[in-house]
């Protein structure tokens, strides 16, 4: 049988069409790059987006706009300074490939567990990842955060190396530790409530770290510690970064 060029040609235009038609009404064909993170399945966050999802080349623009956390927050958690907007996850890894030889990575997993602890969103903890120190005080002021989110974070930090060197070498005119009630350059065991909310961090803050009431400031941080079974080291570590950040 010999078919017609023309109706042959048609045909294969009708095919061509038909198919895009169909595919993009059940929502298979797409001609633009939307980034949408899968969302959770079951429980309470059914239907809320699920940031173990968020791929590498998401944007901190998009994750901002995505889970509704402030651009601003995002950026100073990563210590991000330039088009954070533009700023891609899997960007962190250069930065940070000296904590990754100690087995301390911070990169996409880092932003994912960052946005699951701001937003209250279950998410598995994982010991390899770790986050900027910037990214402490912030993630420690969220109400959502529970004392052993806040534990994990305090423990799992990396400072970058210029950073580190000139926090750890203060001048000798500044250097005063907090029992002493000067500028802090640690907390120990024998400072109280007192001492570090006169170095500028607010008692309602040292209360959403401990999540309990502080009755008494006159006593020591540690000895609070011990009476209400909290695991010392991590508070310790969670105060000295609202001091920081103060």
């Amino acid at each position: 049988m010999v078919i017609n060029q023309k109706i042959l040609g048609l045909t294969i235009t009708i095919l061509l069409f038909g198919t895009v038609l169909v595919t993009a009404v059940t929502g298979l064909w797409k001609t633009t790059n939307t980034k949408v993170p899968a969302k959770y399945s079951t429980g309470s966050y059914q239907n809320e987006y699920n940031p173990a999802d968020i791929r590498g080349s998401y944007t901190f623009g998009e994750i901002s706009e995505l889970f509704g956390i402030p651009l601003d927050d995002l950026a100073k958690a990563f210590d991000v300074r330039q088009n954070a907007a533009a700023f891609q996850c899997k960007q962190l890894e250069a930065g940070y490939e000296w904590a990754k030889a100690e087995g301390k990575e911070v990169g996409t997993d880092s932003v994912k567990l960052f946005v699951a602890l701001y937003k209250g969103l279950p998410i598995e903890l994982s010991d390899s990842t770790y986050f900027p120190k910037p990214a402490q005080a912030i993630l420690l002021n969220r109400e959502s955060i529970t004392t052993e989110q806040k534990a994990f974070v305090s423990a799992h930090l990396v400072e970058k190396p210029n950073t580190a060197a000139s926090s750890a070498a203060p001048s000798a005119t500044t250097q005063e530790t907090a029992s002493s009630g000067g500028k802090t350059a640690s907390i120990t065991g024998k400072t109280t409530f007192d001492e570090v909310i006169a170095l500028g961090v607010g008692k309602e803050s040292l209360e959403k770290l401990l999540n309990k009431p502080v009755l008494d400031t006159s006593v020591t941080v540690k000895d609070f510690c011990t009476q209400n079974g909290i695991e010392f080291s991590g508070i310790k570590s969670g105060i000295q970064g609202l001091i920081d950040a103060a």
